[in-house]
């Protein structure tokens, strides 16, 4: 009797949505985009490089925290990453960083992101979609204190205003504290 293997000892790999390049572009810019807004919020510059590293990791570990999600592992699967990923570039002038309307522009992309998503994907997926562009937000916004060095309070006055906005836009609740 042949023993064969247990179907759970398999590596899984996870589901995706078959996207082209430019819809992987729009969705990954998304994320991208509102982040920006939560670096540009206070400084009207990336306050370091810190910033950048925090999203990066969030956005890294997204295939492994949504597992099961088709769209994100579509977006930052194995396979989705070999391919690469040269998101759109958020339009901002240096009027909109003065004007504070960085913001208003990166949830238009936002929003266009998501009509798409919402075209490829069932609910559940999309509002995973949507907890990871908070998420990545939120790691930006925490990477970096205001004080020399990074110390002092985490996350800025104008930050938190940000990450309201943008989780009411989403509808993503705030996690508990």
């Amino acid at each position: 009797m042949r023993s064969h293997p247990h179907p759970h000892s398999l590596p899984v790999e996870p589901m995706t949505i078959e996207l082209t390049s430019d819809e992987r572009n729009k969705l990954v810019g998304a994320p991208l985009a509102a982040a920006l807004a939560v670096m540009t919020v206070d400084m009207g510059v990336f306050s370091s490089a810190q910033e950048a590293i925090a999203l990066g990791r969030e956005l890294a570990g997204a295939a492994k925290r949504y597992g099961d999600n088709p769209l994100i592992g579509g977006l930052f699967g194995e396979e989705a990453l070999k391919q690469g990923i040269r998101p759109e570039k958020l339009q901002v002038t240096p009027d909109d960083v003065r004007n504070g309307r960085v913001l208003d522009r990166a949830l238009e992309e936002v929003d266009e992101a998501l009509a798409l998503a919402r075209g490829k994907a069932d609910a559940a997926a999309v509002e995973q979609y949507c907890q990871l562009i908070v998420d990545g937000c939120v790691a930006v916004a925490e990477a970096a204190g205001k004080g020399l060095f990074g110390s002092g309070e985490k996350v800025s006055a104008e930050e938190k205003v940000a990450l309201d906005r943008i989780r009411q836009h989403l509808g993503v609740a705030a996690a508990a504290q």
